[in-house]
């Protein structure tokens, strides 16, 4: 017969039984859970060491990549610290500045000189001197920089060679220009010249020598004042010329040649009052360029005509002729130098009234074309003269 204490104590130790079972289902379970969790934690640590091999191998490959890219690269490329130490040059660095040192101070390297601005420099190549371009690309993260060196000097010397062709071109056009310009006084004075005749009247004599002076003087003027134009475009400060003084200049000018070609020169009359920028001479031989130009396609007793009138502040003045007509075709190109359709015209009348016009703040334009002749249409800007005082004003 079991007593009150060993049932108690029996009730004890099946509860500790039942607690202990408890307890280890409780711990497998957790055993399970963690075994579970190692499995995932594993499987993750092989997927991220997967991606880490990839992106690994992916940067040695892009590295391999770029390094011979470098490596191709025409240009020297240089590497530096945020001191501007030399860190690695690839191989086109290396042949230019004929070293593989690293370490060295940029641009401390014997025969290299930067030029002002750094954009370019000057490396002495064992007494042949290169032009070197540089591109300088900062990188911000590290501190140091980039740099491409690129050889320039067969293009600079190009370059050079385009720009002293571009000038013997210019220097061309100019005396080409100015040779069109003396042509017609020259011929003008050839004229008064070759009317001389032996054992005519001293009176004659003295008349055709009086004109073929004037004309010899008027081209050292035409000279001097193409010379001035060409030179900056613009008359000299302060010279002013009427309108009057150009008419008669014209007519001083053309007259004879009209008359040789038994055509009519018409100059209206021009008010006094007329005044422009420049000298009489620039004037008449710009404007020239025109009426020889109308006179040149000028059929026999045909008629040359230049009228002006006042528009505002302005002057607008018209040369006109009967000859054939400007092609519809050619108006956009006749300002053009060197565009002629005469077999001995050389183009640059035409394109030397416009520069000169324009200069002085006008404009030029053909009025009309086709078979009724040419109207050459010119915009002047007119000095306002001060105006004397009124008496007791």
């Amino acid at each position: 017969m079991i007593g009150s204490g060993d049932s108690l104590e029996a009730d004890r130790l099946l509860e500790a039984f039942a607690l202990f079972n408890d307890t280890s289902r409780q711990l497998v379970a957790a055993y399970s859970s963690l075994q579970a969790e190692v499995q995932r934690l594993g499987s993750e640590l092989a997927t991220a060491n997967q991606r880490l091999r990839e992106e690994l191998l992916a940067k040695e490959a892009l590295s391999q990549r770029l390094t011979l890219l470098l490596e191709m690269l025409p240009g020297a490329v240089l590497l530096t610290d945020r001191n501007d130490t030399v860190l690695q040059m690839n191989p086109a660095a290396q042949r230019l500045l004929g070293t593989q040192e690293l370490g060295w101070i940029w641009p401390h390297w014997p025969g290299l000189l930067l030029a002002e601005g750094g954009s370019e420099a000057l490396l002495d190549d064992q007494g042949q001197v290169r032009r070197l371009a540089i591109a300088v690309t900062p990188l911000e993260g590290e501190g140091g920089r980039i740099l491409l060196l690129q050889d320039v000097t067969a293009s600079r010397a190009r370059e050079a060679a385009a720009r002293r062709r571009e000038r013997l071109a210019a220097m061309g056009e100019t005396m080409a220009g100015l040779a069109h310009q003396l042509r017609t006084p020259l011929a003008t004075a050839l004229l008064a010249v070759g009317q001389v005749q032996p054992g005519s009247p001293p009176e004659r004599l003295k008349r055709q020598r009086d004109r073929a002076l004037d004309r010899l003087r008027h081209l050292q003027g035409v000279v001097d004042a193409m010379l001035s134009f060409l030179r900056d475009g613009l008359p000299a400060e302060g010279a002013m010329v009427s309108m009057t003084e150009i008419a008669q200049g014209l007519q001083q000018e053309f007259l004879p040649l009209f008359r040789q070609k038994n055509v009519n020169l018409l100059v209206e009359s021009m008010a006094a009052d007329w005044i422009l920028a420049g000298s009489r001479e620039a004037w008449v031989s710009v404007l020239g360029n025109l009426v020889q130009n109308a006179l040149d396609f000028s059929p026999p007793k045909g008629e040359v005509r230049v009228a002006g009138f006042l528009q505002g502040d302005s002057l607008l003045l018209r040369i006109s002729d009967q000859g054939p007509g400007i092609a519809a075709a050619q108006p956009e190109r006749i300002f053009e130098p060197f565009v002629s359709s005469r077999s001995q015209g050389t183009g640059l009348g035409l394109s030397i009234a416009r520069n000169f016009i324009e200069a002085m703040g006008g404009w030029i334009r053909i009025e009309s074309t086709g078979e009724s002749g040419t109207i050459f249409c010119l915009k002047l800007p007119l000095l306002c003269l001060p105006r004397p005082l009124q008496s007791g004003a």
